[in-house]
């Protein structure tokens, strides 16, 4: 029996070790970056973790830990930096994390992790992120026994051309819902990948600012939409006050030449008029 405890023993020693070793490099880490971001790694497999650590290697470090190796690592570096032991609350909600650390801010590094978001099928079990939907329209699919599959999950379909035929709109799940075999299946056999899987930002550490940011996704698509609205919206603005501008100033001129030719237009029908009334 004293072979083993002696085994057991070192085994703990080097796991000891390994983990001092671990905290000791997240410790220079935070130290020495602007950003500590806390992102989601679920349903992100291993493959795909690497081939991002390897696109990010000149952007940011990541490191996949232990809830409470990354939490000592807070607490051994609050001094220094104000304020981080406030990314504990993105972390006490989310068991499969990564931690991030970059010179770049921490919005600029989580648009840069929404870009790095490839498209996937699901799988049975997985919580469908938004409402997955199938819009009607013609498929790829044969007519024969796939019918019968897209039924199940309440797909009314038809045959036309001897392909099978999405007759109306359907919501295959709903966001917040686990996503069955069956939808699984349809979607699969119909080539949809209908999510993006990829590493989520959840919270991140600003050290110039001593701030830690939450509800930090970034949907690259709306927010130049809403930037786009917001500048149609500052253009608008600027022409009613007359407020010059280089994008202004040519349609300010042509508004003031159009008010020049009204006033001048208006100078010479009162003279006529004065002109051919009586005395």
């Amino acid at each position: 029996m004293a072979p083993i405890k002696n085994k057991e023993k070192k085994h703990q020693a080097r796991v000891s070790e390994s983990k001092r070793k671990l905290l000791k490099e997240l410790v220079t880490l935070i130290t020495k970056n602007n950003t500590v971001l806390v992102a989601s790694v679920m349903n992100v497999s291993a493959l795909q973790l690497q081939k991002l650590k390897h696109s990010l290697k000149n952007i940011a470090h990541m490191k996949v830990v232990k809830k409470n190796i990354a939490l000592k690592a807070f607490e051994e570096t609050k001094e220094e930096k104000k304020n981080i032991e406030e990314l504990e609350k993105s972390i006490d909600k989310e068991s499969n994390f990564a931690l991030l650390f970059s010179s770049l801010d921490a919005f600029e590094l989580a648009a840069i992790l929404a870009e790095n978001k490839k498209p996937s099928k699901v799988k049975p079990g997985q919580i469908a992120p938004e409402d997955i939907i199938l819009e009607a329209g013609s498929t790829d699919l044969p007519a024969g026994p796939a019918i019968s599959d897209l039924s199940k999950v309440k797909i009314k379909a038809g045959i036309e051309g001897g392909k099978i035929v999405v007759k109306e709109r359907a919501i295959l799940a709903k966001k917040g819902e686990k996503i069955s075999e069956d939808v699984a299946s349809v979607l699969a056999k119909l080539g949809i990948t209908p999510i993006t899987i990829g590493v989520e930002p959840i919270a991140a550490y600003d050290s110039k600012e001593k701030k830690v940011y939450f509800n930090i996704k970034i949907n690259k698509a709306s927010l130049l939409n809403e930037l786009k609205l917001y500048a149609q919206q500052a253009f608008a603005l600027a022409l009613y006050l007359d407020y010059p501008t280089t994008e202004t100033i040519k349609f300010l001129l042509g508004k003031a030449n159009l008010h020049g030719n009204f006033v001048e237009n208006l100078i010479k029908n009162t003279e006529t008029k004065l002109q051919e009334s009586p005395p």
